[in-house]
């Protein structure tokens, strides 16, 4: 794995949430995400805490060449941005830029989001 990782998504801790359930969502082994976020106990997660999803550049898909223009994306439960960049294979950069006027750390279920080309 390359040693130059960067933070490719921020996971806010909800109630319920564990690092095994964290790392098993982002396909992560819990040793890593420990690392990165300088966690020392595993089983003293605190709600509300931001973690960096650890990753590289390269794990984005390229943006598909034949995406329609004006698509939306309505946030669920359990969206993040991340995630909602990887099943549209867009860049996570991408998705910001199509949507400033969102605040990245707290997606509120409901909102619009353009999806770019």
């Amino acid at each position: 794995m390359d040693t130059s990782l960067v933070c490719i998504d921020v996971y806010t801790v909800n109630e319920g949430d564990t690092l095994h359930s964290i790392a098993e969502k982002y396909d992560l082994p819990v040793s890593l995400l420990m690392r990165v976020n300088g966690i020392d106990n595993p089983y003293n997660l605190q709600i509300g805490l931001r973690l960096c999803i650890p990753g590289t550049e390269d794990q984005l898909p390229a943006p598909a060449q034949q995406q329609s223009r004006g698509r939306t994306h309505r946030v669920a439960a359990g969206d993040t941005l991340y995630l909602i960049a990887k099943n549209y294979r867009i860049k996570l950069d991408d998705l910001m830029r199509a949507n400033p006027q969102i605040d990245p750390y707290n997606l509120l279920i409901g909102t619009e989001l353009n999806i770019p080309s």
